[in-house]
């Protein structure tokens, strides 16, 4: 039976981002949480659920999410954190603005979605990402970054996951994967330290894993039907 849709979403879709925002708002009100730690894990899934649809909406949402992101890392004392995203996240995700703006299906208001890219990007990018962890590492490290070694690869997990979505590359999913696995752990430290108002970013998570392995199946399906779409107007 074929579910019906409301632009762009299906019934599967609105019971998904659903369960997601009731859980971390009704987590939140329970505990305790700060406002803007409430309405930062509900942006947090709203984007990563657009993202995993392909809507140019994620772009614009994860320049906000990643605004907010930033000011809890800072009021946390993840010093690190806070810097890291506020000078290279940050300006990644606006610039993925403009790059999906000029590379989207405007019928469905979807990003075109890139099978793979080339090897020689794919050379380049990841000697960019060893170059950048390992400058990153010295950084945080002087900065007396707390749990340096998680904070650390809580960056450089994410720095790839970002990259491949900002260049329209389908295997993002899979590198924001890795990611969902790392950074819980950042947060989860604080939780197990009786800050349990944190705990809304730590369920977050757990809808960011589940959305990412659904994300990568839906860009697998929209890349099918872009390139069935493209070879029929070529007749």
């Amino acid at each position: 039976m074929k579910l019906k849709t409301w632009k762009g979403y299906n019934i599967i879709d609105l019971v998904l981002i659903s369960l997601g925002l009731i859980t971390v708002i009704t987590t939140g009100i329970l505990f305790s949480s700060k406002w803007y730690l409430i309405l930062s894990t509900t942006l947090g899934l709203l984007c990563v659920f657009t993202q995993a649809k392909g809507k140019i909406a994620t772009q614009f949402i994860g320049v906000v999410y990643f605004c907010f992101y930033i000011f809890i890392s800072y009021t946390e004392k993840l010093y690190g954190e806070a810097l890291l995203y506020l000078v290279i996240m940050l300006p990644m995700y606006i610039y993925g603005v403009i790059h999906w703006l000029a590379h989207r299906d405007k019928k469905d208001n979807v990003v075109i979605v890139k099978s793979n890219l080339s090897k020689k990007e794919w050379l380049f990018s990841s000697l960019g990402f060893v170059f950048v962890s390992i400058g990153v590492f010295f950084l945080l490290k002087a900065l007396n970054t707390a749990q340096l070694i998680i904070s650390t690869l809580s960056f450089i997990s994410m720095l790839p996951a970002v990259y491949l979505l900002i260049r329209r590359c389908k295997w993002n999913q899979v590198a924001f994967l890795v990611n969902d696995f790392i950074v819980p752990i950042l947060w989860l430290f604080l939780v197990i330290e009786g800050n349990l108002y944190i705990l809304p970013l730590c369920i977050y998570h757990i809808f960011q894993i589940t959305y990412d392995v659904y994300g990568l199946i839906e860009w697998i399906k929209l890349e099918k039907k872009q390139k069935l779409e493209y070879s029929e107007n070529e007749k």
